[in-house]
């Protein structure tokens, strides 16, 4: 390979749609056709939950650097998210609850 930086960024480009590609399609094709017992099922179905857990709790109890906690009412993200919790409990309307979410966060930066 030359030392043109277009092609690495050709080859990394590559290779990234090839690890994504497998990483998902991998479980289709080793489990095609086979019967799951049913706790392995229902524990998959915790996946998604623990997935948005991590990303999400880290950005709500941390200051804009992340690195110290914030558990007061100066965090906009935190008084954010549990009014948010409560509005989409009791809408069940997900694009609803989001833009909820997004008007309520520039509102509360403009009063605070």
């Amino acid at each position: 390979m030359e030392n043109n930086p277009i092609n690495y960024i050709y080859f990394i480009i590559i290779g990234m749609t090839v690890v994504t590609y497998f990483s998902r399609e991998l479980p289709f094709i080793v489990l095609k056709g086979k019967k799951l017992k049913p706790a392995i099922v229902e524990w998959l179905g915790y996946i998604p939950v623990a997935v948005l857990s991590a990303l999400l709790i880290p950005e709500l109890l941390t200051n804009g650097n992340g690195k110290e906690i914030d558990i007061s009412f100066n965090n906009l993200f935190l008084i954010t998210g549990i009014i948010t919790f409560c509005f989409g409990y009791f809408i069940k309307n997900l694009f609803a609850t989001i833009i909820f979410a997004i008007c309520l966060l520039a509102v509360l930066r403009y009063i605070m």
